[in-house]
C-alpha cells in the first residue's frame, strides 16, 4: 500500500534537525529515476510501442506485460502448484488502487457480514474499508507470535454465524450489488492482512498459520486480501549469508491454489506493487487471483471505462522487468542498503534503548532457507521489509507513549508514530487491545532515513525517555 508521511508528533521549538521516524517510503536517492528515464526513452522513441503505451489499454493490462509479470512472479515464488499464468494477473495502479477495486467488486456493505483486519493495522488502508461502507462492520483481529490469533478469529466467526442460523444469507439476502447486474460473487467475510514483513509490526506469518487461515477462509467464505508488497525486500538474519537465493514464504494465494479448486473464484487475492521496488509515484501494481476473479476486477467501473489504470507507467516497468534492470536494482541497490540500515538500527536500539527496558518486538521468526557462497542450502531466519516495532516496558516508572511522542516532537525534533494510529476504526474493542499491547510502543522505519540519521534518532529517543524518567 502507499506509504505514510503524515506528521502526528507535535511540532515545537526544537532547533534540532527534524528526523521523521513515522514516514514509510524509500529515500529519494533509492528511487530508480535514472533507470526510469532510460526506460522512458526506449518506450517513447519506438513508435510501435509508444502508440500503445499512450492510449487506453486493455481492462486487465496488455497480455505481454501480464505474461512477463506472471513469469517473474513464478521465478520469485516458485509456487508448488506450478507456474503462474497470465490469466491470473491484472495490472493495477498500485496496491491502494488494487484494494479499492477488490472491495468494489467482491464485497458488499450489506451482504458481507464482517470485515476483519489484522491489528495493529496499516492505518492508511483503513479509509478504503470505510469508503466501501463497512464502518461498524470492521473488526480487528490481534496478531500473535505467528502473525494472527486464529482462535480469536474462529470465535468471532462462530459468533457471526450464530446470527444467521436460519441460513437467511444463502437466499434472498440484502445486497446493494445484485448478481443480475454483474456481481457474480460476493464474499460473506473479508480479511485484510500483510502476511510477510507486516506493516506496522514487521512480523511474518508462520506457514502453519497461513495454511490454517486458508482453511478457515474456505470454510466460512472469507476473501483473504493479502498485501504482498514487501516480499521481495527480504534477507537472511545471518550476515554471512547472501540475500540472493533466499526462499520467500508461500503466499496465501499459493496455498489456496495448492489445496485444490473448491470454487472458480478462490478465497485469496495477492495485492502487489512496484512502489517499493522502483518508485511510489509510478502507481503500478498487480493483483493475482483465479482467472474468474481477475476478470471480475477488470470489469469495475474505472477500469472498464478507462482501461488499464497504469497503461503508460506499466510499459516502463515492463521494460525494466524484461531487461533485468528492475531485479538488478532490487538485488544490488535496495536490499544491500536496507540490510545495512536494518543492522545499524538494531545495533542502535540494543545500545541505547535496551538499557532502558525497550525491546524489539519480533514475534516468532520465520525460518526459511538461503544459499551460502558455495551454493549449499542453509537454514536461516527471514527479516526485511521497511518496518520493525519496539515495545516499551509495562512499568509504572516508564513514560507513557503519549508523553514520548509529545516531548520527542517538541524538544528533540522527532516525529514518532503513536501506537494508537494502528487501531482498527469501527471496532470499539480495538483501542482497548491497543492499550494493553502495541500502544505501549512504536513503529520504526529504516527505508527513509540515512544511516547517521538512524543512529541519531535512536540516541534522541533514549534522551527523551531518560528526561521523562527524571
Amino acid at each position: 500500500m502507499s506509504s505514510d508521511i503524515s506528521i502526528v508528533g507535535s511540532k515545537g521549538p526544537s532547533t534540532l534537525k527534524p528526523i521523521n521516524l513515522l514516514i514509510g517510503r524509500p529515500s529519494p536517492r533509492l528511487q530508480a529515476a535514472d533507470k526510469l528515464a532510460a526506460a522512458s526513452q526506449v518506450v517513447l522513441l519506438q513508435r510501435e510501442v509508444s502508440d500503445w503505451a499512450l492510449t487506453y489499454g486493455p481492462d486487465h493490462g496488455e497480455d505481454d506485460i501480464r505474461e512477463h509479470v506472471a513469469t517473474w512472479l513464478s521465478q520469485k515464488y516458485r509456487p508448488v502448484p506450478g507456474p503462474i499464468t497470465k490469466d491470473r494477473i491484472i495490472i493495477t495502479n498500485g496496491a491502494s488502487g488494487g484494494l479499492t477495486t477488490i472491495l468494489q467488486k467482491f464485497t458488499d456493505p450489506l451482504y458481507t457480514r464482517r470485515m476483519f483486519l489484522v491489528e495493529p493495522a496499516y492505518f492508511l488502508a483503513l479509509n478504503s474499508f470505510l469508503d466501501a461502507g463497512f464502518g461498524r462492520k470492521m473488526q480487528g483481529v490481534p496478531e500473535d507470535d505467528e502473525g494472527i490469533d486464529l482462535e480469536f478469529l474462529q470465535r468471532r466467526l462462530e459468533e457471526e454465524e450464530s446470527k444467521y442460523s436460519d441460513e437467511t444469507q444463502t437466499s434472498g439476502a440484502p445486497t446493494t450489488k445484485p448478481e443480475d447486474l454483474g456481481y457474480k460473487k460476493l464474499y460473506k467475510y473479508g480479511l485484510y492482512v500483510v502476511p510477510t514483513l507486516s506493516n506496522p509490526s514487521g512480523k511474518t506469518m508462520s506457514l502453519h498459520h497461513r495454511k490454517a487461515l486458508v482453511e478457515l477462509a474456505r470454510k466460512y467464505d472469507i476473501l483473504l486480501i493479502a498485501d504482498d508488497v514487501y516480499d521481495f525486500l527480504a534477507w537472511p538474519t545471518d550476515d554471512h549469508l547472501p540475500h540472493e537465493g533466499l526462499e520467500i514464504p508461500p503466499r496465501l494465494i499459493d496455498i489456496d491454489r495448492q489445496m485444490g479448486v473448491t470454487s472458480e473464484w478462490g478465497n485469496a487475492v495477492s495485492n502487489g506493487s512496484f512502489s517499493k521496488l522502483a518508485a511510489p509515484g509510478l502507481r503500478v501494481g498487480w493483483c493475482e487471483a483465479t482467472p474468474k476473479f481477475v476478470y471480475g476486477l477488470s470489469q469495475t467501473g474505472a477500469t472498464h471505462s478507462g482501461g488499464c489504470q497504469s497503461q503508460y507507467t506499466c510499459y516502463l516497468i515492463d521494460h525494466m522487468l524484461v531487461s533485468g534492470i528492475l531485479e538488478d536494482h532490487v538485488q544490488n541497490t535496495l536490499i544491500p542498503i536496507y540490510r545495512k540500515r536494518y543492522n545499524i538500527l538494531v545495533d542502535a536500539i540494543k545500545t541505547y534503548l535496551y538499557p532502558l527496558g525497550v525491546r524489539i518486538s519480533t514475534g516468532q521468526p520465520y525460518e526459511t532457507y538461503a544459499r551460502d557462497d558455495n551454493g549449499n542450502r542453509v537454514l536461516t531466519k527471514l527479516v526485511g521489509g521497511f518496518f520493525m516495532y519496539i515495545d516499551y516496558p509495562d512499568t509504572e516508572t516508564f513514560p507513557t507513549a503519549a508523553d514520548i511522542v509529545t516531548i520527542g516532537g517538541q524538544e528533540y525534533g522527532l516525529n514518532i508514530a503513536p501506537g494508537q494510529i494502528f487501531v482498527v476504526q469501527g471496532d470499539s474493542e480495538s483501542m482497548k487491545r491497543a492499550d494493553v499491547g502495541w500502544n505501549r510502543g512504536t513503529r520504526l522505519c529504516w527505508a527513509w532515513n540515512e544511516e547517521d540519521e538512524i543512529v541519531e534518532s535512536i540516541q534522541r529517543l533514549a534522551k527523551v525517555i531518560r528526561q521523562l524518567q527524571k
